[in-house]
């Protein structure tokens, strides 16, 4: 193909992706080796949070702003790569809460599953869907979506977990929302275990 015709060819093209590109139109080959790569492609990075740099921020954080205003009061653990979207990976969220001695965390629910791995502490709860779990240190506790849920710290010392929600994957799908509860805490009916 002569310089002469290339070049007529590459306006063309260039014009009809202008012109359908005015109706949010795109052609798949002009973008299909980027968006569907040879090798698995992430701007995820790895990362290491560590509890002596974490533990600090944390103890700050219940000075600054109480369980009741923050509603959570969570450090959100953000992958390097994902700045500013609030998960640790494309399909989940992480954070590091905080329930001091007295608090609570209020009733609510969401479209989100949670889990939350005990790090620190002895004796605070979480109650889900009326079943109140005493918590400590290396517990695995789950929430399934859209159960009501509150926490609490009537022990003496600062409890610490570490949550984890499929908030980004639930995002993508246009399913998140969540509804808070009619009072503090829900009527717990069962007993632990």
């Amino acid at each position: 193909m002569s310089a002469v015709l290339q070049s007529s060819v590459a306006a063309a093209r260039r014009a009809f992706y202008d012109k359908i590109d005015k109706a949010n139109v795109t052609p798949l080959w002009e973008v299909l080796h980027s968006i569907i790569t040879a090798t698995p492609s992430t701007p995820c990075k790895p990362h290491l949070w560590k509890w002596d740099q974490m533990w600090p921020w944390i103890q700050e954080a219940g000075r600054l702003i109480s369980a009741k205003e923050a509603e959570r009061r969570v450090l959100v653990l953000e992958n390097p790569g994902l700045r500013g979207r609030s998960s640790i990976t494309h399909s989940l969220y992480a954070g590091l809460q905080l329930i001091l001695p007295g608090e609570i965390a209020p009733l609510h629910r969401h479209s989100q599953s949670a889990l939350r791995f005990i790090l620190l502490g002895t004796g605070a709860y979480t109650a889900v869907d009326g079943e109140k779990v005493t918590m400590s240190v290396g517990d695995f506790v789950i929430t399934p979506s859209w159960t009501f849920h509150d926490h609490g710290n009537p022990s003496e010392e600062p409890m610490v977990w570490m949550d984890g929600l499929d908030v980004p994957l639930v995002e993508l799908l246009d399913a998140q929302f969540m509804e808070k509860g009619s009072q503090e805490l829900q009527h717990t009916h069962q007993t632990e275990g």
